[in-house]
Parts: C-alpha cells; sequence; structure tokens
C-alpha cells in the first residue's frame, strides 16, 4: 500500500503557487536556438544581457495515478519580433494529456500533434485549455504582464524537449500591426 498524503496549496502572490517543491527557472541562454532571430539572442548574451523568460513552480508527486501541479510565469517580452515562450514539449509518455487554468495575463498555448497539424488556444484568467496525448505544447506570452497559468498532469507524464529542440514548431507567434498573428516557423524542421 503506497503512504500518499493529501495536501492544499494556495494560489496567487509572486510564485502562483504556494507551497511548491520544486523550482525551474529559465533564461534566454536555455533557449538558445529556440528563438527566429538567433543573432539577436546571441547578441544579447554577447552583452551579458540573459533576462529571465520563465519560471516553473512545482508540487511534484512520485507514483503513477497521481497529478503534478504547476504554476509557469512568462514573463513579458520579445526577441525581434517573436513573444517570449517556453522551451515547449511532448510528453516522454505520450498517451498522456495536461490542463491548464489561466490565472493572470494573456497569452497563447501553442499545440501540435507529431505530423504537425497546429492548434492555437487563447489563455487568460478564467480559461481551461485541455492539451490532448499526443501533442506538444508551448505557452506564450503575448500581454504586457506576466502570464501566470496552472498546470496539472500526470506525475508519471515525463517531458521530451529534445524532439521540439531538433524540430521546431511548425508555427511560431510573432507580433505584425501591434497584435500576436501566428505564422509559418522558417526553422521548423520535418522528423530528423
Amino acid at each position: 500500500m503506497l503512504d500518499l498524503e493529501p495536501y492544499s496549496a494556495r494560489l496567487g502572490g509572486k510564485t502562483g503557487i504556494y507551497p511548491y517543491k520544486i523550482k525551474v527557472d529559465r533564461y534566454l541562454s536555455d533557449l538558445r536556438g529556440y528563438f527566429l532571430e538567433e543573432q539577436i539572442v546571441e547578441e544579447m548574451l554577447s552583452r551579458n544581457e540573459n533576462p529571465l523568460i520563465y519560471t516553473v513552480y512545482e508540487i511534484s508527486r512520485e507514483f503513477e495515478g497521481e497529478f503534478n501541479v504547476g504554476c509557469t510565469i512568462i514573463y513579458p517580452g520579445k526577441i525581434g519580433d517573436e513573444y517570449y515562450f517556453t522551451k515547449g514539449h511532448y510528453h516522454a509518455k505520450e498517451q498522456t494529456s495536461e490542463v491548464y487554468v489561466g490565472l493572470s495575463g494573456e497569452g497563447i498555448i501553442l499545440m501540435q500533434n507529431r505530423e504537425g497539424r497546429t492548434f492555437a488556444e487563447e489563455i487568460k484568467p478564467k480559461t481551461v485549455v485541455y492539451i490532448p496525448p499526443g501533442f506538444a505544447h508551448r505557452s506564450i506570452n503575448t500581454g504586457k504582464t506576466r502570464l501566470v497559468f496552472l498546470a496539472i498532469y500526470p506525475s508519471n507524464s515525463g517531458h521530451d524537449y529534445e524532439t521540439i529542440m531538433r524540430t521546431g514548431f511548425t508555427k511560431i507567434v510573432v507580433e505584425r500591426d501591434g497584435k500576436p498573428t501566428l505564422i509559418d516557423n522558417p526553422k521548423y524542421r520535418k522528423k530528423l
């Protein structure tokens, strides 16, 4: 018999969820090779400009059948015309799904399946976004304040970041005429 214990956490505040067990900061240097304008990234890093792009606070669980609960905070900003985003990933256990709940800010959840079929769903306060099994997902802050959302997913789902690092997403979100716009990603590479 597993020795599981219930818990509760508060939403809001600086970390979006408290208490949490794990904190992961992702800086621009951690997203080298992800943004379309790689030259801008390299120029910024050469000037010792390494902004914090996003942070994840998580309550992780150990056993199959449990859920991890996390809060992601993506800071506002752009590299060129491309909005700040998370690395994006598939789940290592592809039959697992995920649910996001918008807490503050505004953004887009970009999703694509292995064939490159893409969906983009808006996320903002009181919005729920469902990510089906088999879909890579990336979160993008399209606003002028922090984008904060809750994520709930099976504890055994795992993260496959490597596939997205190699191929990219088929689409990216850039600012055009002051608005977020979904365009084809010229760096997208089909399966390698």
